[in-house]
């Protein structure tokens, strides 16, 4: 747990004040990208809560039993709720209702842990704005999203608003590295992902490493407006998509490549994803205007767009190799 509190300091140190003056609200938002550790830090505080050794330093022992029921996910008094699925089911609100009815096993107080509250169902949704109006004094929820747009207002309303900042980059590639990533593996995979977890993944996974090898080889006949870019689209470049995140991640990965690019136009030191080729990156940055790779981006981000909106992969990715020959 020591690895929340030094990746989030600031909040950790809000937290540990609002233990020690018995100050803590009924209910909290934890906001913020996947892999801010907004879990992680939920789990710290429920340790803050219930340790049998919280004191002068104002942190969790993590050797009491309490500690370490907490840590396993074992401790009665502790209500972890995650979406079964695409959703939070009905059978999951029952128990969240029930729950809310109760006290604690061992003490007074409760404390719930709901991940991904924006994929709650009506219904559940209507059972937490209750116990939001009428909250048990001893009864706390930290509710974690990475939407918090699509949270109900009456429920946002009703909460402390905690957002979680994303790691500066530097720090997570470190990070990455220092857990066995190579230079070039934790330079990529910490632009895909802010999650340490999923990045670490990745780079071990084949299919990922066959999709940034075809969006690299799309790259380099975008950047040279090479007829090519158009046929390499259905020749090579579907092949290795699948699904929706995968064509999401191509477009995401020609984001990463041009914003690197347009970093380059400013500066010589800058981190690139695809440090395997910086110096083609370099030589390929001097080929444009700032202002040209500004508007690139704009019409990937119009293209993200339209595979949200379910606009056919191959279609999106034809109308971007149009687009980058033409300009």
């Amino acid at each position: 747990m020591s690895t929340i509190v030094e990746k989030q300091s600031s909040i950790s140190r809000l937290f540990s004040k609002l233990i020690s003056n018995q100050t803590m609200q009924h209910a909290y938002v934890f906001e913020g990208f996947a892999g801010t550790g907004k879990k992680e830090m939920a789990l710290w505080i429920a340790q803050s809560l219930f340790c049998q050794n919280f004191g002068n330093e104002q942190c969790p022992c993590g050797e009491c039993s309490q500690c370490q029921r907490i840590q396993t996910h074992q401790h009665p008094d502790i209500i972890e709720i995650r979406p079964d699925g695409l959703s939070i089911k009905v059978a999951q609100v029952r128990e969240l209702k029930e729950e809310f009815s109760k006290s604690g096993v061992e003490s007074k107080r409760k404390l719930f842990i709901i991940e991904d509250i924006e994929k709650m169902t009506q219904n559940a949704a209507n059972s937490l704005l209750k116990f939001l109006e009428e909250p048990d004094g001893e009864t706390t929820a930290l509710l974690l999203t990475t939407a918090k747009q699509r949270l109900l207002p009456t429920i946002l309303s009703r909460c402390q608003i905690v957002h979680f900042p994303v790691q500066p980059l530097e720090d997570r590639i470190n990070e990455l590295k220092e857990r066995g990533l190579t230079d070039s593996q934790a330079a990529l995979t910490a632009r895909v992902t802010h999650d340490a977890e999923k990045a670490i993944e990745l780079a071990g996974d084949e299919p990922f490493q066959n999709l940034v090898k075809a969006t690299w080889n799309w790259f380099k006949f975008l950047s040279k407006k090479d007829d090519q870019a158009f046929v390499y689209v259905q020749t090579d470049l579907m092949g290795t998509v699948n699904d929706r995140e995968s064509n999401q991640l191509v477009v995401d990965l020609l984001i990463v490549l041009y914003r690197d690019l347009l970093n380059l136009t400013y500066s010589d030191s800058v981190i690139v994803a695809f440090l395997n080729h910086e110096a083609q990156l370099k030589q390929t940055a001097e080929q444009y205007s700032s202002r040209q790779i500004i508007y690139i981006l704009e019409q990937l981000l119009e293209a993200k767009k339209k595979l949200n909106s379910n606009v056919a992969a191959q279609g999106v990715f034809e109308d971007i190799s149009l687009q980058m020959i033409a300009g």
